[in-house]
C-alpha cells in the first residue's frame, strides 16, 4: 500500500511539474532559420541576413501567415542609443522587411503586427548587443568605437576586451596587483 502511495505522488508531482513547463513557455520551431518568440495567439520570427532584416508572423503551429491584409512596425533600439520605427514593407507572400540602414544593428526591436482586429507584440533582443570599443595601449583614457590612430601617439588603437559583470579577471599565480 504505502509503494501505490508513493508511485501515485511521483505520478503527480511529473504531472504538476510539466505543466508548470508547459506555463512557463516551450520551444519554438524556426521556420525560416530566425528567432522565434511568442506573441499573445501569434508568434513573431525575426531574421538578420547580413544588412537585411525580415520578419514573418506565424499562426499558433508557427506556419508562416500570408502578408496580405497584415500590417506592422518596429521600433529598434540601437547601440548609440538612438531609435527609429519602422512601418514592416511586405516582402514575398509572407514575410515583411525591414527597410533601416542601421536595422541589422539593433540592440533590441519590438514588432507589432495587426491583423484584423488582434495585435500581436514581441520584443527581440540583439544576440550580440555590445560595441567594440578600441583603445590605445599607452593611452587608455583614448577610446573609439572604431579602429584607428592614437592622436596622443600615434600608436593603432586596439579593441578593448571586456568584462562580463561578476566575473573577475584573473591573474597568474604570484601576481598580486594590477600592473597593466
Amino acid at each position: 500500500m504505502r509503494t501505490l502511495k508513493s508511485i501515485a505522488l511521483v505520478a503527480l508531482m511529473l504531472t504538476a511539474g510539466a505543466r508548470i513547463s508547459l506555463a512557463q513557455g516551450h520551444d519554438h520551431g524556426s521556420p525560416h532559420g530566425g528567432i522565434v518568440q511568442s506573441a499573445g495567439d501569434y508568434h513573431i520570427e525575426l531574421l538578420v541576413k547580413g544588412e537585411n532584416m525580415t520578419v514573418y508572423l506565424l499562426d499558433a503551429n508557427e506556419k508562416a501567415i500570408p502578408n496580405k491584409g497584415v500590417t506592422g512596425k518596429a521600433t529598434l533600439m540601437f547601440t548609440d542609443k538612438t531609435s527609429a520605427t519602422v512601418d514592416l514593407t511586405a516582402s514575398g507572400v509572407d514575410g515583411f522587411s525591414v527597410k533601416n540602414d542601421k536595422a541589422a544593428s539593433y540592440t533590441s526591436c519590438v514588432v507589432t503586427f495587426k491583423v484584423g482586429d488582434k495585435t500581436a507584440t514581441t520584443k527581440f533582443k540583439a544576440e550580440k548587443s555590445v560595441a567594440k570599443t578600441y583603445t590605445c595601449p599607452m593611452h587608455p583614457e583614448v577610446t573609439s568605437d572604431k579602429p584607428g590612430k592614437c592622436p596622443k601617439c600615434g600608436m593603432d588603437l586596439v579593441e578593448k576586451k571586456t568584462e562580463k559583470k561578476g566575473e573577475e579577471h584573473k591573474h597568474k599565480e604570484g601576481e598580486g596587483g594590477h600592473h597593466h
